[in-house]
């Protein structure tokens, strides 16, 4: 078992590592900003996508739900490339994240359904409805965007099976994502009507939630 452990770890990661880099692509080109495109950025994609495939083969693991593996490591690709996009244009690719949370959530009820899982599949759309709602009141009265909306709704169907624990450590890491970014924003001359990039702080969020 620990062999084939190993194996499915080894996949995801490097299925992830690939994938994100050409999602990036095709996201940026939605948004009609391929010259933001970078090497950097390409390996931070990279190395996202390699957190992504992790986290969807920590929460198989732990469910004992192996369906789960590449059904979130196609969730979690997609939040990374959806926090790139954001993080050097301020924009995330509705087209792309439209098409991942059809997908996710198509694949995800298969995969419950097949194991009779409803309470996982009850909870991954709650998660979804309720991090939409509290980004759409972001939206509306903290200056997020409505593609932050978005990307909240895709990232609560990967929360099904997330903990108390992974859920506080999701918090602890976004607040500190976003003062340290609004920090930033100020030593560089800025002020309240900045606007930073949500989409970095709410994918480590997300990821962590499902994984830890």
């Amino acid at each position: 078992m620990d062999a084939v452990w190993l194996g499915v770890v080894v996949a995801a990661v490097v299925t992830g590592a690939a994938a994100t880099p050409v999602l990036l692509a095709r996201g940026l080109a939605q948004l009609a900003r391929r010259d933001a495109a970078s090497r950097g950025l390409g390996l931070a994609g990279a190395l996202g996508g390699i957190a992504a495939g992790t986290a969807a083969v920590a929460v198989a693991q732990r469910t004992g739900i192996w369906e789960l593996a590449p059904v979130l490591l196609l969730w979690g690709c997609a939040l990374v490339t959806a926090a790139c996009c954001d993080a050097v244009t301020q924009r995330i690719p509705t087209a792309l994240v439209r098409q991942a949370g059809v997908l996710t959530c198509a694949l995800l009820t298969v995969a419950l359904a097949v194991h009779g899982d409803w309470p996982g599949l009850a909870l991954s759309g709650v998660a979804a409805m309720a991090s939409g709602l509290t980004l759409l009141l972001c939206w509306r009265f903290a200056g997020a965007g409505f593609g932050d909306v978005r990307l909240a709704t895709l990232g609560g169907l990967g929360l099904g099976h997330a903990t108390p624990r992974g859920l506080l450590l999701a918090f602890a890491a976004f607040t500190v994502i976003t003062v340290t970014q609004a920090v930033v924003t100020v030593m560089r001359g800025g002020d309240r009507r900045s606007t930073i990039p949500y989409g970095p702080a709410l994918t480590v969020g997300f990821l962590l939630a499902a994984a830890a």
